[in-house]
């Protein structure tokens, strides 16, 4: 699972963020695109495997109330998951 996400964060793009972002009903604007583009680049492995509640504090900052509180929320349920 871990090679598979690496190869797909390798991968990713700042179109892919945004398409699966509306595809939850979450409207990012251009600059939170390239934040969570970079964060993702940047801290995927923390996500996957980490503690990453110093990573959302920051986020938390940076972004709109409301498209944080989807994408935590959308994160805990794909955590789940894996």
């Amino acid at each position: 699972m871990e090679e598979m996400l690496k190869e797909y964060v390798k991968n990713i793009d700042e179109y892919t963020i945004d398409k699966f972002a509306k595809s939850h009903q979450i409207a990012l604007s251009d600059d939170e695109i390239k934040i969570i583009y970079l964060y993702i680049k940047n801290y995927w492995y923390e996500f996957y495997k980490g503690n990453p509640k110093d990573l959302f504090a920051e986020l938390k900052e940076q972004i709109s109330k409301e498209n944080y509180e989807k994408i935590e929320e959308l994160y805990y349920e794909y955590k789940k998951k894996i």
